[in-house]
C-alpha cells in the first residue's frame, strides 16, 4: 500500500504540473489584448498609455519569463491580481471554490443516495415490475437536461409549493437555514440529474458480480439472496460506482455554470466565465489551474479509496 499511495502521489505531482504548463502557454494564444480592453478608446490615441500598461502587468516581458514569474507566483500559493478589480486571484479563488465544492458534494450526495439503491433494485429485480421501473427512473434522470429539471424544480418548489427559494446565496455564518434552502434546489437539480448514471452503472457492476463463483457459493452454502448481495457482491460492486462519482465530481468543477447562473450561484464556474468575456488572464489562468488541480486531488482520492476496497488495484499503474 505504501508504494501504490507513492506512485499515485508522483503522478498526481506530474499531472500538476503538466497541468500548469498547458494552462498558461493555452492562455496566452487566446485572441484579443486584455491592455486593450482596459484602456478601452484610450488605446488607439494614446500608445505610451498601453506600453506603460503592458509593462505594468508584465506583458512586454518574453514569454519564457512571464512563465517563470508566474510559476514562481503559483509556487508561493499566489496567483497574480486582477485586471479587472485589481484585488488578488487567490482572495477570489478561496471565496468561490467552496461554493462550487458545497453544491458538487450536495448534488452527488444525493445522486449517491438515490442512484445506489435504485441500481441494486434494478440488478435484484430484472424482468419484473420494480426492475423495470427502477430502470425507467435512472432513463429519465440522466437523459433530462440539466436546465430543463433546474426550470421544473423551480416550477414545482417554489412558484407551485412556495418552499425553496428561486435562486440566490446566503452565507452560512449569517443564516445556516436560509443558505441551506439555497442550496436545495441547485444540488437536486445536480443530484437527480447525475443519479441516473450512478443507478445504471450500480446496475451494471451488481449484475456481473452477482454471477461471479464466490456469490454462488455464497448462496450453496445456504445464505439468502439479500445477504449475500450486501455481504458478498455490494462491496466489490461498488468500486466502479466510486471511480465514476469521483471522475464526475472532478469534471463537474468547471462544468456547472448552467446551473450557477439558473440558480444566481456565485461559484468558481460563474467566475470563470466572467473572466474570460473580460480577458482577464490572472483570473482564468487561476480557475482554470484550480479546476485542475482539484480534479487531479479528486481523481488521487478515487484511486487510494479504490486501492483500499480492491487490493488487486495496488500492483496496478
Amino acid at each position: 500500500m505504501p508504494a501504490f499511495i507513492a506512485r499515485r502521489l508522483l503522478a498526481a505531482l506530474v499531472s500538476l504540473s503538466l497541468a500548469a504548463c498547458v494552462v498558461f502557454f493555452a492562455i496566452h494564444m487566446l485572441p484579443g489584448d486584455p491592455v486593450t480592453m482596459m484602456l478601452g478608446e484610450q488605446a488607439g490615441s494614446d500608445p505610451q498609455a498601453v506600453a506603460h500598461m503592458r509593462a505594468q502587468l508584465g506583458l512586454d516581458q518574453p514569454l519564457a519569463v512571464q512563465f517563470r514569474q508566474w510559476g514562481a507566483q503559483v509556487f508561493r500559493g499566489e496567483f497574480g491580481t486582477s485586471l479587472r478589480t485589481g484585488e488578488a486571484v487567490s482572495s477570489e479563488l478561496i471565496r468561490r471554490i467552496p461554493r462550487s465544492l458545497e453544491l458538487i458534494a450536495a448534488g452527488l450526495a444525493i445522486a449517491v443516495l438515490l442512484g445506489v439503491p435504485l441500481g441494486v433494485v434494478a440488478a435484484r429485480k430484472r424482468g419484473k415490475a420494480a426492475g423495470m421501473l427502477a430502470s425507467v427512473v435512472a432513463v429519465a434522470g440522466f437523459s433530462s437536461p440539466v436546465f430543463v429539471l433546474g426550470i421544473v424544480l423551480v416550477l414545482v418548489f417554489s412558484l407551485w409549493l412556495p418552499w425553496l427559494p428561486s435562486s440566490g446565496y446566503v452565507p452560512f455564518a449569517d443564516d445556516p437555514v436560509a443558505h441551506l434552502m439555497c442550496l436545495a434546489l441547485p444540488a437536486l437539480t445536480v443530484g437527480l440529474n447525475f443519479m441516473g448514471v450512478v443507478a445504471r452503472m450500480m446496475r451494471a457492476s451488481l449484475t456481473d458480480t452477482m454471477g461471479k463463483d464466490y456469490v454462488r457459493l455464497a448462496r450453496a452454502k445456504g445464505l439468502s439472496s439479500a445477504h449475500a448481495i450486501r455481504r458478498h457482491a455490494l462491496p466489490n460492486a461498488i468500486a466502479p460506482v466510486v471511480a465514476i462519482v469521483g471522475i464526475r465530481a472532478g469534471s463537474m468543477l468547471g462544468g456547472m455554470v448552467i446551473i450557477e447562473a439558473l440558480f444566481d450561484w456565485p461559484g468558481l464556474s460563474s467566475l470563470l466565465v466572467s473572466a474570460a468575456f473580460a480577458r482577464d488572464y490572472p483570473v482564468i489562468q487561476g480557475c482554470l489551474l484550480a479546476i485542475f488541480g482539484i480534479f487531479i486531488l479528486i481523481s488521487l482520492a478515487v484511486d487510494l479509496i479504490q486501492g483500499m476496497l480492491d487490493p488487486r488495484m495496488r500492483g496496478k499503474g
